[in-house]
């Protein structure tokens, strides 16, 4: 392994492994590196959805992650009034009909194990503490490891950092303070009336948000909360550990919950969903996953984002590596690909959350989805994060929700 290799990724969370398995299997030359050693906790829902299943049947993982993990066939969404609508996973080109719940334990580190025997070189306990530049380019990282500070350089450095945005302060590329969302999780053994369906319920919780129910077995579930307003926004709103608390001894899951056992500990995290105003590459530098924003700011879903940013960055960089690619043109071309494909979703989303998580229309579109089929397709599709929720505001469904 020379001392400096043609991509440097930061971070072996899905979207950091997953690139490094796009590239090595394309005989570039990487490392990857995390301050982490693996297998390591990772606090999230662990749901995977039928879009991030798609890429990893891709990495040709998704025997195996379906195996390790629990499938789930079908989703139940609580509206703020108790209603329920029931749904099968819908049909959407050719994506899986189903989604499975994986702890990120497990899931992340079979995505570094895939990197590695792809060819993938990997360093653990390393954290990068800056970058390094070259005049106006990026050229490496400044790292902390057990044997003290080193010096990583490659031709292009991408970070895969999550929502922690350290390193891109101390390196002065965070132009503004990301928005943040907030959640918390929890595993629970002893869960009764768990089914093969995820659970979205907008009872009992702030809104925009949702508690949720994914199960991990027949029996345990990963219990949670999240609050999709934005930091400033949060004033005077119970914190996401205090809505879960709530939500626990809510009526429609308070007798199912009333047997089940906290496994380990509550643990909260940020949701960064800044991805319309984020700078996603610099020369010599790119941004994937959440730590270019990239969580859906309706539902809280960002391992489908990871692992599709992951692609997406893979082929901007065999492009680049291949001709010898400008650093400019290889910056504007990776962000001109990611806006192309997320953009115009993830601003629909954001100027359409406040309309969309109001109690009364929420419980229209319950009622509206269990009389109309095609409606109940298209609700559960955006639940999924398949489908622009503008494109549900059709004069048709409008009229549906509001007879209810």
């Amino acid at each position: 392994m020379s001392d400096e290799h043609e991509v440097l990724i930061v971070g072996a969370g899905p979207a950091g492994s997953a690139l490094a398995y796009f590239l090595a299997r394309a005989g570039r030359d990487v490392l990857l590196i995390d301050k982490a050693d693996f297998p390591r906790d990772k606090t999230c829902g662990d749901g995977l959805t039928p879009r991030a299943l798609a890429v990893l049947r891709h990495m040709g993982l998704l025997d195996q992650i379906e195996a390790a993990g629990c499938r789930i066939g079908a989703l139940r969404f609580y509206a703020p009034n108790g209603r329920l609508l029931y749904s099968p996973i819908p049909e959407c080109d050719d994506l899986p009909t189903f989604l499975v719940v994986l702890p990120r334990m497990r899931l992340d580190h079979l995505l570094l194990q895939h990197a590695q025997a792809a060819g993938a070189h990997y360093r653990a306990q390393v954290e990068a503490t800056n970058v390094v530049r070259a005049g106006e380019r990026i050229v490496g990282v400044e790292v902390q490891t057990p044997g003290g500070p080193e010096t990583l350089r490659a031709r292009y450095v991408v970070l895969a950092t999550g929502a922690g945005v350290g390193l891109l302060e101390r390196a002065k590329l965070l132009a503004r303070p990301p928005q943040y969302g907030r959640a918390v999780r929890g595993y629970y053994e002893g869960v009764g009336q768990l089914t093969d369906a995820i659970e979205f319920h907008m009872h009992s919780v702030p809104l925009p948000g949702y508690a949720w129910v994914f199960p991990t077995s027949a029996t345990s579930a990963n219990v949670g909360v999240g609050d999709f307003t934005d930091k400033a926004h949060q004033g005077g709103r119970p914190s996401p550990r205090q809505a879960l608390d709530n939500f626990l001894v809510s009526p429609l899951v308070a007798e199912r919950m009333a047997g089940a056992k906290l496994q380990g500990a509550i643990k909260g995290y940020p949701l960064r969903f800044d991805f319309p105003t984020a700078q996603l590459a610099f020369p010599g530098l790119m941004l994937i996953g959440e730590a270019a924003g990239l969580v859906n700011p309706l539902t809280g879903e960002g391992i489908d984002y990871a692992l599709e940013s992951a692609e997406a960055a893979a082929e901007g960089l065999v492009e680049a590596l291949r001709h010898g690619q400008p650093d400019a043109r290889t910056a504007e071309a990776y962000t001109r690909a990611l806006r192309r494909r997320f953009l115009r979703t993830f601003v629909t989303i954001t100027r359409v959350r406040e309309i969309y998580l109001r109690p009364w229309l929420l419980n229209r579109a319950a009622s509206a989805a269990n009389r109309h089929e095609e409606f109940c397709r298209t609700l559960v599709q955006i639940c999924l994060g398949n489908l622009d929720p503008v494109k549900a505001l059709t004069p048709k469904s409008l009229l549906q929700i509001a007879m209810g």
